[in-house]
């Protein structure tokens, strides 16, 4: 449990802190995109919500990262679920996004040591058109993989792309190396070697944990990467009391099953993702039942 006094110094930090963005850069020669992301009031957003142990906040971060920057591979209006499902370690994390930059996610785990994690299990991945179309599916089996390892494999896997992602150790910022789509006559270019020549200048910039966008943008320029766009990204939650009612609805239906006490006409429902409570009443279930 955070102490009141350690709350108040994250809130003072969160207050100076700019708004988290995902910044686009390509480079000179046009055969790379880099997506930055500075995430530093998201993850201090994701501190005041989610009560977490060290190791499994370390887990929780390092995938939040990694998955925001998969924003910049998301067309205008999409929405993208990412799920594992651990049965060795045991664990479940949810992590859901919008192309406009609204973020939110939940880990349900008691241990967990990012270092030594090995997963066994499957990666679900979903992705929701703009217009109400058909999602996109996907499902990766998962044996004995690093959480970096799960990254790597569904941008291989499911979104069949050439790209690698990089998480800094100094500050709750990191990037990934996009190769462009070429053309027919174009021979690929080596993404290791993209990689391995830039790590070096890319983690001098994330060890600074800069939030200004206009220092970032320059810096980004010295070391050789034209800003294209960024936007803003953010941990919110779109809960509200009429859907919880509506998926107790879909509890009790299914279930047969009441969550009220005996003598009891209440009963609160916490959001997993945001933490927030709502009362839910019987005369609630029966207003929606006669709607």
């Amino acid at each position: 449990m955070f102490s009141s006094h350690r709350i108040l110094l994250l809130l003072k930090a969160v207050c100076m802190l700019n708004e988290s963005r995902l910044y686009t850069f390509i480079d000179q020669e046009k055969k790379f995109a880099l997506y930055f992301l500075e995430g530093q009031k998201l993850i201090q957003d994701m501190v005041l919500t989610h009560n977490l142990k060290p190791g499994p906040f370390a887990c929780f971060r390092s995938t939040a990262l990694s998955v925001q920057l998969m924003l910049g591979l998301l067309k205008q209006g999409e929405y993208f679920c990412f799920y594992v499902d651990s049965e060795t370690p045991y664990f479940r994390l949810k992590i859901e996004m919008s192309a406009d930059g609204l973020m939110r996610g939940m880990l349900y785990s008691d241990e967990l040591n990012l270092d030594a994690l090995r997963i066994t299990g499957q990666v679900r991945l979903l992705k929701f058109p703009p217009h109400g179309e058909m999602p996109y599916q996907s499902t990766i089996e998962l044996r004995e993989v690093s959480m970096d390892g799960v990254i790597n494999q569904v941008l291989a896997q499911s979104y069949q792309v050439n790209s690698r992602i990089w998480i800094s150790e100094d500050s709750d910022q990191g990037f990934m190396l996009h190769q462009l789509p070429l053309s027919p006559r174009e021979e690929p270019s080596n993404l290791k070697a993209a990689f391995e020549q830039t790590i070096a200048a890319l983690n001098a910039v994330m060890a600074k944990a800069m939030t200004d966008p206009e220092a970032i943008r320059m810096e980004f320029q010295r070391i050789g990467f034209k800003c294209l766009a960024d936007r803003k990204v953010r941990f919110a939650c779109g809960c509200s009391k009429k859907q919880m009612v509506e998926n107790l609805m879909k509890f009790i239906r299914t279930s047969g099953e009441t969550l009220f006490s005996p003598g009891e006409d209440a009963v609160e429902l916490v959001c997993e993702y945001c933490k927030k409570a709502y009362r839910i009443t019987k005369k609630d279930l029966r207003e929606h039942s006669s709607a």
